[in-house]
């Protein structure tokens, strides 16, 4: 039952800061155009997101965005703190995906969303599916070697089409 609470923590505080922060991303943004594909040679990590988050979480890393049929993916990933989760738990981050129509801003929070996971060492997971959690969907992953990690999102959203969405990141 704590670890249910733990994670239900984590969730909707991630979830709380992801709001904040498309909002805040979609303001500055509202200028340009969005729908070309994700850059994946100037992905930067998100600055200043380690304030606030309490519980031992660290910073969150925008892994980027990419606008497919219409609807923008925006993709975090988030390091969980050993020391919140209990031993045997083999997770190490939190992946987050928020979707929204491209034109509009307004947010998409039903379907499916499901993501394969490639290791630096070329092997790929199995589809993991991510839960709805108040606005985004996420799930928790485990990220435990050095090198690219390459993550492969397939939606199929409320209006039945399928999408597919890529991103990466390098951990040290």
């Amino acid at each position: 039952m704590k670890f249910s609470k733990i994670i239900w923590t984590i969730a909707l505080i991630a979830g709380a800061a992801l709001l904040a922060t498309t909002s805040l991303a979609m303001e500055h943004h509202s200028g340009h155009d969005m729908s070309g594909a994700m850059d994946h040679d100037n992905m930067q990590p998100m600055k200043g997101m380690d304030h606030g988050m309490g519980h031992g979480q660290s910073e969150m890393i925008m892994l980027g965005e990419e606008v497919q049929e219409g609807v923008k993916a925006m993709v975090h990933l988030m390091a969980i703190d050993p020391k919140i989760v209990p031993t045997d738990h083999p997770a190490t981050h939190h992946l987050m995906v928020m979707f929204s129509d491209a034109q509009t801003g307004q947010a998409i929070d039903s379907g499916t969303v499901a993501v394969k996971i490639g290791s630096p060492d070329g092997k790929e997971s199995a589809p993991t599916r991510l839960m709805g959690m108040q606005g985004h969907f996420g799930a928790d992953v485990t990220l435990d070697q050095p090198g690219i990690w390459h993550f492969r999102l397939a939606t199929k959203l409320a209006d039945g089409k399928v999408r597919k969405y890529h991103g990466h990141h390098v951990l040290k």
